[in-house]
């Protein structure tokens, strides 16, 4: 084992110390029968929903995600696309951080494209755009609420300004002056990215779409939540609450100190469901039942991973894509 694997495996060793502290830590301060009980008069038929809500919060991703590699002059079919982010989610549920999940995207449309800089450039963009959406949605969401916490509102705005001073670095940005006549495999990966990201603020239009997508998806997460409250007969929570509170936890969740956000996604709905009144056990609940159903969904990205790990389809896929990004 090399320097680098042995720090990233001690790295994903802390990590899940960190997760099954938090759950430990949860799991003492619950009482599990109420957890029993609540888990037990769920309604099938809002859990339906729910799963109806996480299919059409697909659709949005992949939707997203075609509009940034458009923008990128990449045109790629929406079945190819759609088997690539199936796939990924598979990857952010069952392997220890939501980066593979992504690696699997750029690499799947990598094959396709045959151009890594702007398989890449997508997936960086998307992102980034996503978590630009999830601060604009958490703000909306302070709005119907009558004394919302300031460190929240702050937290949302330090993650807007960051996201998009991040979008507008992947779209004006540029390599250092000597790099320019540098050669080598990373240097021509760079200035591939640096042009697609760049190519991209021809098209602003596109990624204003893109960005009002990624607040569509947002609210779709909410509407999710919402109707695993429904679902578990939660009344305190209201659906101007949930545009308040879901955001939050997403936000706690993407902090990188557990795996795959497990333990610190169901503290804060422990701790801000709390703050409406919800019982522990019954926050506690919601959060596994989210978790529980976007992994649910994500086994048929295993299946089409399975399916087309060997077969190698894309080595003749017919795209169009700007000329020598590599």
């Amino acid at each position: 084992m090399n320097g680098n694997h042995r720090k990233d495996y001690w790295k994903t060793i802390l990590r899940a110390i960190v997760s099954a502290g938090l759950l430990g830590w949860l799991a003492m301060s619950i009482d599990w029968l109420e957890l029993g009980r609540v888990l037990s008069k769920a309604s099938i038929t809002w859990l339906l929903v729910a799963v109806i809500g996480i299919i059409f919060s697909m659709i949005v991703s992949v939707s997203k995600w075609q509009q940034v590699l458009q923008a990128q002059d990449i045109q790629l079919s929406w079945k190819k696309l759609w088997q690539a982010y199936w796939a990924g989610l598979f990857f952010n549920n069952f392997l220890p951080s939501s980066i593979g999940g992504d690696a699997l995207r750029i690499i799947w449309i990598s094959k396709a494209t045959r151009d890594v800089a702007g398989a890449t450039a997508s997936v960086v963009a998307e992102r980034i755009l996503a978590t630009t959406g999830l601060a604009i949605t958490g703000m909306i969401g302070a709005f119907f609420i009558s004394q919302p916490d300031l460190r929240i509102i702050a937290m949302l705005l330090v993650l807007l300004a960051i996201s998009l001073g991040l979008l507008g670095l992947l779209m004006v940005g540029r390599l250092p002056v000597g790099t320019v006549s540098k050669q080598g495999a990373i240097i021509s990966f760079l200035r591939g990215l640096t042009k697609h990201g760049n190519y991209m603020r021809h098209y602003k239009r596109r990624i204003i779409r893109v960005l009002a997508l990624s607040v569509v998806f947002q609210v779709t997460v909410v509407g999710i939540n919402y109707f695993i409250f429904l679902a578990l007969g939660i009344s305190d929570i209201g659906w101007q609450d949930a545009l308040y509170i879901i955001p939050v936890t997403s936000v706690a969740a993407m902090v990188p100190v557990g795996i795959n956000g497990y333990g610190v996604r169901e503290s804060a709905y422990v701790f801000l469901l709390g703050s409406w009144g919800v019982a522990r056990g019954s926050a506690f609940a919601a959060s596994l039942l989210f978790a529980f159903l976007v992994s649910l969904c994500s086994l048929y990205g295993g299946l089409i991973w399975l399916k087309h790990r060997n077969e190698g389809e894309y080595e003749h896929a017919g795209i169009r894509s700007i000329a020598d990004s590599q």
